[in-house]
């Protein structure tokens, strides 16, 4: 049986307050060090762990946007719903380079890129898998349960993930509107959460172990 309206909305609320909590916590914050990114990713799966519980207890895995996939939308998903987002986002990284501006940065993104391998990878899990359930994946079929479009499901959930990035600063959420866009669509088209994990699972760790702080612009962190 799936989750009530009221649970629904119980879940909602968990989600969005997720993005609500960091955004507070980061404006707070005096410095940048690894307790704090770890108290902060302890929290995150907190978050989704909340929301998973929810779910186990009184729904099941569609209210997670949970199915295994065929192999067919499940190699076409990952292979090119990763060209399609990895594409979007090296589009906006060169557009910023045209404009002459660089690519804009915050203290965190380039605080982790100098962490040992261990750590990128920890934040790039927790980024991809928590994120993305929450948003592309509980968000998602919570909204599409409550009668909303698919679309204006995926405009929610995109906006959640969006929200999640401003944690960092307004350009570092400015950076992922086309690629938050392009993830909903891919959510949408393959009726699962399993694929996008994946795409941001590839994409959050290609990028957080080959990135170097020198590619980016310090000054405009939003």
């Amino acid at each position: 049986m799936s989750l009530s309206p009221p649970l629904l909305g119980l879940g909602l609320v968990l989600s969005f307050a997720l993005p609500a909590v960091g955004y507070h916590r980061q404006r707070t914050a005096t410095s940048v060090d690894w307790p704090r990114i770890r108290r902060s990713l302890l929290r995150n799966w907190a978050a989704l762990g909340a929301v998973v519980a929810l779910v186990l207890v009184a729904g099941e895995p569609r209210d997670l946007w949970l199915r295994i996939p065929s192999v067919g939308v499940l190699v076409d998903g990952l292979l090119y719903g990763f060209i399609a987002f990895a594409g979007t986002m090296l589009l906006v990284a060169l557009a910023y380079r045209f404009a002459g501006d660089g690519i804009p940065a915050d203290d965190v993104s380039l605080f982790v890129f100098d962490q040992p391998p261990a750590r990128r990878i920890a934040v790039a899990v927790t980024g991809a898998v928590v994120e993305t359930t929450l948003f592309h994946g509980f968000v998602l079929a919570a909204l599409l349960s409550l009668g909303a479009g698919p679309w204006v499901a995926g405009g929610v959930a995109a906006t959640g993930l969006l929200l999640t990035r401003a944690q960092r600063g307004r350009s570092n959420a400015v950076q992922w509107v086309p690629g938050a866009i392009v993830l909903s669509a891919l959510a949408v088209w393959s009726r699962t959460v399993l694929v996008v994990v994946l795409v941001r699972l590839v994409y959050d760790a290609i990028t957080l172990l080959s990135g170097d702080p020198d590619d980016y612009d310090t000054g405009r962190d939003g």
